[in-house]
């Protein structure tokens, strides 16, 4: 009998766990349907729900990987097209803040409204149950490669990486122009690279294919590379003639510490860029404010907001947002990491990254 107790006791347990589910999976459905309708209606109507929803909600949640002052040039300008809506805005490291959007959801606690991370957390984010489909019309003004056919991925940027060289080491004419030309010998022992750019490797698989992607990367780890963790600390070092060169420079910082007077030039690769993985805007599945969220995330697209962006030195989504004179990529050939292709294989990246550039046994 006592038994027979327990076993009524796990059924009921276990239909109450599936209810709690279906309900959490409903709900998130539910809201994802109310977007889609109001991304469907004419535009003028279109916007008019999104602001009258917006302005019951009064606030939207945005965990924000950004620097702070960056963000924030982005929050006043949003708050002063939509001064009904208060942004409550949570910056700090992508890994913190997936942890945080991964807790929470584990925890059936809904805080965020919309995320900005790499790309490549995409399947960690979906296998969660944590972000949700967003088809906004603004999609339709951005890049190739800056959005997914489903709708879960809305880039707003990315981040060329370009060589970057000490001038007064390094002429223009005698820098390295592609890829390949990184494994020559005159260049060994004066490159420096981040411990942590595995998106260029991605990249170099993409473009090459991984069996000569991964030869061409071995080769160039042959070359004595210095590895220094963080893009800023390794354009510095460049600038104060601690490297020739650096191999997977961002290109924004290139431009700051050019504008700045630093002895350093830059290089777009060829036969391609790399671009460090796209940075989408992703919609919670449970948006405690959805209109407002949907405000949000389409004024980051929208050609106002990406403008504030390119002003930080941003490589854009939008199309009609072009570099000027030298930052202007133009018809080159760019390759962004694929996140179908690397989501589930980041471990197994990295560990290649650090067996076959960073030269680490046991990797």
């Amino acid at each position: 009998m006592q038994s027979l107790f327990l076993l009524r006791g796990l059924i009921c347990l276990h239909l109450i766990v599936l209810f709690i589910f279906s309900a959490g999976h409903l709900a998130a459905q539910t809201e994802e349907k109310l977007l889609d309708e109001i991304n469907q209606l004419p535009e003028a109507e279109r916007q008019t729900r999104l602001v009258n929803g917006a302005r019951k909600e009064g606030t939207v949640t945005w965990y924000v990987a950004m620097n702070r002052a960056y963000a924030q040039d982005l929050i006043n300008a949003f708050e002063a097209q939509y001064p009904f809506v208060k942004v409550n805005a949570l910056t700090g490291g992508g890994g913190a803040l997936l942890n945080k959007v991964l807790t929470e959801y584990r925890a059936r606690s809904y805080l965020y409204d919309v995320f900005n991370t790499r790309s490549m957390t995409i399947h960690t984010l979906k296998k969660a149950g944590a972000i949700m489909r967003y088809r906004s019309p603004y999609r339709n003004q951005l890049r190739d490669s800056f959005y997914d056919k489903e709708g879960f991925l809305n880039g707003i940027f990315a981040t060329p990486l370009v060589f970057i060289f000490n001038t007064k080491m390094v002429n223009r004419k005698d820098a390295p122009n592609s890829i390949e030309d990184l494994a020559n010998p005159r260049w060994a022992g004066k490159m420096a690279v981040d411990d942590e750019s595995f998106d260029w490797l991605a990249a170099l698989l993409d473009y090459y294919g991984e069996s000569k992607g991964i030869e061409i990367a071995t080769k160039i780890g042959q070359q004595s590379l210095h590895v220094r963790r963080g893009p800023t600390l390794i354009t510095q070092l460049v600038a104060a003639g601690e490297f020739h060169l650096e191999i997977d420079g961002h290109h924004q910082e290139a431009i700051a510490k050019k504008k700045a007077g630093a002895p350093i030039d830059y290089v777009f690769p060829q036969p391609f860029v790399p671009v460090k993985s796209l940075v989408p805007i992703y919609m919670a599945s449970r948006p405690p404010h959805p209109h407002a969220a949907g405000l949000l995330a389409d004024f980051l697209m929208s050609k106002k907001g990406q403008d504030i962006m390119y002003g930080h030195g941003r490589w854009v989504g939008h199309k009609s947002i072009l570099g000027k004179g030298p930052d202007d990529i133009g018809e080159r050939k760019v390759v962004i990491p694929s996140a179908e292709r690397w989501g589930d294989r980041y471990q197994e990246l990295i560990g290649l990254y650090n067996r076959v550039l960073l030269r680490k046994s046991g990797s």
